[in-house]
């Protein structure tokens, strides 16, 4: 569960946050801050020190994200396939009136005292890190699996205080995704016996059924505009990618996740697997982790949270102890 460390830094961090977006609509100052805006701005543009009310901001990589409203970040956390590159997690934070700050796996840039501020709340809201942060780099096949005695765990500074309430979109569908959905968001839940141990989590969901409606997850692996309702579905994505979930969060709290599974790439979701197909249940249950608030650890840990997931990774499914420990901390 949460330490009182923890808690106290997302407090600080809604006070923080409310204070910088009210002075951005509260008594102008004797000089106004510069401002950004349309469907292209850039990391360097942020680098400025711009506010940003609304607009579309491109990374060096190619990730495009709709800027979240002030006091809101956004975070777009992939899992690649083993062999191909790992994109990295990206966190985008609107602090209104002090700029945009925006992290990729750990690397920050925009706006100087959008960055200043966020990086250190963000590093109170992960308790300083009992992480394991790998770069961005070609991921490889797992070593043998340790996922019984590796601690590790990354938190994302993100928690829900409510159950997530989802839905999922089948259109597109490349593997029976609901059962397996379902499955994968709840591993994470109640009470966990793994290892030898047992932890209660409080991580929670509730399932509402199929719908229409598309995630906000773009076809380049960024996060569109929240619609205020958690969405799974099926898209294309970036090469490379099996899967990205956004997550929209306000003072380290979670409103929103969406995630979306690539349809480039063959699928199975029976008990058993075969062939060359990725293991629904398994890729799922790492994005619900990132959907609960954990981040990546080292390839070679044999844990969920691992960047990426081979064919047939049937062990996916199954949480390892750093995966137990950190969704107790997490949730």
């Amino acid at each position: 569960m949460r330490t009182p460390s923890v808690i106290a830094a997302a407090v600080a961090l809604s006070t923080v946050l409310v204070a910088i977006v009210s002075t951005s609509v509260g008594v102008a100052p004797a000089e106004a801050a510069s401002t950004c805006s349309g469907d292209r701005i850039t990391v360097r543009d942020l680098g400025r020190g711009c506010a940003v009310e609304r607009g579309t901001v491109t990374l060096p990589d190619g990730r495009r994200f709709v800027v979240p409203s002030p006091g809101t970040t956004v975070s777009a956390l992939p899992v690649a396939a083993a062999g191909a590159v790992d994109p990295g997690d990206v966190s985008i934070t609107n602090t209104g009136r002090s700029g945009v700050a925006v992290a990729v796996e750990g690397e920050w840039s925009g706006a100087p005292a959008a960055i200043r501020k966020v990086r250190s709340l963000h590093e109170g809201l992960t308790g300083g890190g009992t992480t394991a942060h790998p770069m961005a780099a070609t991921a490889t096949k797992p070593a043998p699996a340790s996922s019984c005695t590796n601690r590790t765990y990354a938190l994302l500074g993100y928690r829900w205080t409510t159950p997530v309430r989802w839905s999922s979109n089948p259109s597109g569908a490349r593997a029976t995704d609901a059962a397996a959905l379902r499955a994968a968001a709840n591993a994470w839940t109640g009470t966990l016996k793994t290892c030898g141990r047992t932890i209660t989590s409080g991580a929670a969901n509730t399932y509402l059924g199929t719908t229409t409606q598309a995630p906000a997850v773009t076809a380049n692996g960024g996060c569109g505009s929240p619609s205020g309702a958690s969405v799974t579905g099926w898209g294309s994505l970036r090469s490379g990618t099996l899967a990205t979930t956004c997550v929209w969060s306000r003072s380290g709290v979670a409103v929103e996740m969406d995630q979306r599974y690539t349809t480039s790439y063959a699928w199975s979701s029976s008990a058993t697997c075969s062939g060359a197909r990725f293991d629904l249940r398994g890729v799922a249950t790492h994005e619900w982790g990132h959907a609960y608030g954990l981040g990546h650890t080292a390839q070679a840990s044999g844990l969920v949270m691992k960047p990426a997931s081979s064919q047939c990774d049937l062990a996916q499914r199954t949480l390892g102890l750093g995966d137990a420990l950190g969704i107790d901390a997490a949730s």
